[in-house]
């Protein structure tokens, strides 16, 4: 596992949290429900709007403000793309401590995951990696792109 300065740790300690955890203990989480003002760090982190980030992930947004407001948590449904979108922004974390990783990752790994999200792809017809994420088939594309976004990121700056 990559080591992380404390910086790093402090500011992203929730993501590396998940992607510390083994699969299942994921999927309890998952059961158990998540806490909804996940999906408010995520889009604070992910710099992207909270009310468009809840509409991405397929959740409906008076509910999530119901559930914030009364501290309940998310269902399981409610649950698998807030986890998903988390656990990507831990692969994205442990990708930018490695050091053949792209700059442009390495700063703020997180912000650089939204813009990468929000921006538009000619192989998905001028559409956005984020309006993926809604369903589960949709969150594993997304993750396969990343990866591959991050590869070919770090091979643009070797060759640079």
């Amino acid at each position: 596992m990559a080591v992380f300065s404390s910086d790093i740790s402090a500011t992203y300690a929730t993501y590396l949290d998940v992607i510390q955890a083994t699969a299942e203990e994921r999927i309890e989480r998952v059961r158990r429900g998540l806490a909804p003002d996940l999906v408010a760090q995520l889009a604070r982190d992910l710099r992207i709007p909270d009310h468009n980030l809840a509409l991405y992930l397929g959740l409906n947004r008076a509910t999530l403000r119901r559930k914030l407001a009364e501290d309940e948590r998310l269902d399981v449904r409610e649950s698998e793309g807030p986890m998903a979108l988390t656990l990507l922004a831990g692969h994205v974390l442990v990708a930018s401590r490695q050091p053949s990783v792209s700059k442009a990752v390495a700063v703020d790994p997180v912000e650089w995951l939204g813009r990468w999200l929000r921006t538009p792809m000619a192989e998905l017809e001028g559409r956005a990696p984020i309006q993926y994420m809604d369903v589960a088939e949709g969150r594993a594309l997304v993750a396969g792109w990343l990866a591959c976004a991050v590869a070919a990121r770090t091979q643009e700056d070797a060759n640079a």
